[in-house]
């Protein structure tokens, strides 16, 4: 495959990843106004559940596709089969364990709607081979209309369901017919039949290396979905749902910078592993880029939560409102520090990873234990600090394996911080009325004085960005 495929492909992602974001800001906001916050809580139990199981049940053989290069018809159809049996086994035992979830949780309405839910499970090993054979060939763009036109269907479904008051289960239907629409254009675009044949001889390095592939997606998991877990025992379906839709808030963004960074910017790092240099030269650079973004947005939201949530969402989101500016602190700091994994990635040391997850994981689950005595708003309190915390580790480990200077960091932040700091003293001047405007006049002031505080600090930057997305779209 050619360079210029690559770079191209990487850039549709990129623009498909903005727009999705943009899609999903504004289906949130219709879904929020027309729907209940315990329907929220309720999908974020059920999602959670399901993913719990399947953690166990599954193997995931989308990596070693990829990883392999070029595979044979019969290793695929191999692949096809045992997939297609491991899912059929996730949904029984999601079956047979949906009431012991609603006993657990004490939430009696889990069993139809992870029953419901489920139907996903079954989907996925009739085109998962498929859309991997894409991702080996790097058919970026066709990946990225499939995800766009799956994503735009799947969330006009779940308005029109919400409109006509299915309550939950247009959250619900939203993955369904995501997953039902991707599944139909994967196989339009890529002609592949598997054969009726089998053996786990010729497929067995495949296996090892998709089960360690499986272990640091694990613990990613536990570490993204562990607060769900805890969290649902604790408190009631309605308080869930406030604390989903304000982590959705601050980590939908998150999580769509770091996909980006990850998938799209950095694979060039392993053209360079041997130089170091480099490697934090680049990773340094991706930090400021998110930060810019990453950070003004979080503090913007997070000072203007009460305005902005009123407005966009409605009054029935106000208990969400102390918990959304707590978290959006915490989402500043995830944003510079979820995709750093992927540097240990690149100079061969993939497992450091699972044990800097598993590490994220323990303070996690600390911060809910110690969290939940005192509130849900603890909860968040805890979290900020334990996202923190999970930085600095972070940091000592990579500067083990690649040494650099603190200042390099605060350097590449410069901007940010002094950003941060300005907005931070325009609240304190509105809270405490020195600053005589109203709610609407803050959020303008703070994101003018923005713009032209991350003009000043990254002018060139900027003009490299604009330079790139104007050779990328001619």
């Amino acid at each position: 495959m050619s360079k210029s495929k690559i770079i191209k492909g990487g850039f549709y992602l990129t623009i498909v990843n903005v727009l999705s974001q943009l899609l999903a800001i504004v289906v949130n906001i219709v879904l929020a106004r027309l729907l209940l916050p315990e329907d929220f809580g309720l999908v974020a139990l059920t999602m959670t559940f399901i993913g719990f199981i399947t953690l166990f049940t599954s193997i995931g053989f989308g990596a070693s596709i990829i990883h392999e290069g070029e595979t044979t018809q019969q290793k695929l159809s191999s692949i096809f089969w045992i997939n297609l049996f491991l899912s059929l086994g996730s949904f029984l035992i999601i079956l047979l364990t949906a009431q012991f979830a609603a006993d657990f949780y004490e939430e009696k309405r889990l069993v139809p709607i992870i029953i419901v839910a489920a139907f996903n499970i079954l989907l996925n090993p009739f085109f998962i081979i498929h859309y991997k054979l894409l991702e080996r060939d790097l058919e970026f763009k066709i990946i990225s209309k499939i995800n766009l036109s799956s994503t735009v269907i799947g969330s006009v479904a779940a308005i029109i369901a919400a409109y006509y008051d299915l309550g939950v289960y247009a959250l619900v239907l939203q993955s369904l017919v995501a997953t039902v629409v991707r599944m139909v254009l994967v196989l339009i675009y890529k002609k592949w039949k598997p054969n009726f044949y089998y053996r786990f001889s010729e497929i067995k390095t495949m296996f090892w290396y998709s089960l360690k592939f499986k272990a640091s997606n694990m613990a990613l998991y536990f570490e993204r979905n562990i607060d769900y877990l805890i969290l649902g025992k604790f408190f009631n379906s309605a308080i869930l749902g406030y604390y989903a839709f304000a982590y959705n808030i601050m980590y939908t963004p998150v999580k769509r910078i770091s996909y980006i960074f990850s998938e799209v910017l950095f694979p060039s790092f392993s053209s360079f592993k041997e130089d170091k240099t480099k490697i934090i030269g680049g990773y340094f650079k991706s930090v400021q880029l998110i930060a810019m973004v990453s950070f003004p947005a979080m503090i913007i939201l997070a000072f203007n939560a009460e305005f902005i949530i009123q407005i966009v969402f409605g009054q029935k989101w106000n208990e969400a409102i102390p918990i959304v500016r707590i978290l959006c602190f915490a989402g500043a700091i995830q944003s510079i520090s979820q995709f750093g994994g992927v540097i240990f990635s690149s100079i061969g040391k993939p497992e450091v990873t699972m044990y800097v997850s598993v590490g994220r994981t323990i303070l996690t689950v600390l911060a809910i234990v110690f969290g939940v005595q005192y509130g849900v708003l603890w909860v968040a309190y805890f979290l900020v600090i334990a996202k923190a915390i999970s930085y600095i580790i972070f940091l000592i480990v990579l500067h083990h394996y690649i040494s650099f200077s603190i200042g390099t960091l605060i350097r590449s932040l410069r901007g940010t911080i002094v950003l941060s700091f300005i907005l931070s003293l325009i609240y304190i001047l509105f809270y405490f009325e020195y600053l005589n405007i109203n709610a609407l006049s803050l959020l303008i002031i703070m994101v003018l004085v923005s713009m032209m505080v991350l003009y000043l600090f990254h002018k060139q930057i900027i003009f490299e960005i604009y330079r790139v997305l104007k050779e990328k779209t001619n």
